[in-house]
C-alpha cells in the first residue's frame, strides 16, 4: 500500500493548509483525538476540527513515520503559545489509500491539556481540566 496520501496530509498540516488535507481523507473517516472525549465521524466534521487545530497552533513538524500494509504511524511535534507538545498518530488507510481512521495521542499530558483549553476557548466548547487525585 502506498502512503502518498499520508505524506501529503502531513505536508498540508505542516503548512497549516486546511484545504490541503481534504483530498487525503475518506468520506467516512473517524478521528479519535485528545480534543474531544468522543470520536469525530465524517469528513466534514473532521476537517472542521483539524482546521480549528491548525488555526490554533504555531507550527508542526514530522519527526518519524513508518508503515505496515494499510497502517501508518507518524510521530510529530507542534508548538502553540511557546508550548511544545509531542504527538503520534496511528492512521489507517482504505482500499484507495485515503485516510479512514486517525487515532491521536499527545504528551506531556499537562501541556496537552493546556493546548486543549486554548483550542476550546477559540472554538467555544468545553475545556478539559487536570485535577489532583483524591
Amino acid at each position: 500500500m502506498h502512503t502518498t496520501h499520508v505524506a501529503d496530509y502531513f505536508k498540508a498540516l505542516a503548512n497549516k493548509d486546511t484545504n490541503g488535507i481534504i483530498p487525503h481523507l475518506s468520506e467516512d473517516i473517524v478521528l479519535h483525538g485528545p480534543i474531544f472525549p468522543d470520536p469525530t465521524v465524517g469528513k466534514e466534521a473532521v476537517v472542521q476540527i483539524l482546521g480549528g487545530f491548525l488555526a490554533t497552533i504555531d507550527s508542526l513538524e514530522v519527526n518519524l513515520s513508518f508503515a505496515s500494509d494499510r497502517d501508518v504511524a507518524v510521530f510529530f511535534s507542534f508548538t502553540c503559545n511557546d508550548i511544545t507538545v509531542k504527538g503520534n498518530e496511528h492512521l489507517h488507510l482504505d482500499e484507495n489509500g485515503l485516510i479512514d481512521h486517525i487515532e491521536v495521542a499527545w504528551r506531556p499530558l499537562p501541556d496537552a491539556v493546556l493546548i486543549q483549553e486554548i483550542f476550546a476557548s477559540k472554538l467555544g466548547f468545553q475545556a478539559m481540566r487536570l485535577v489532583p487525585a483524591i
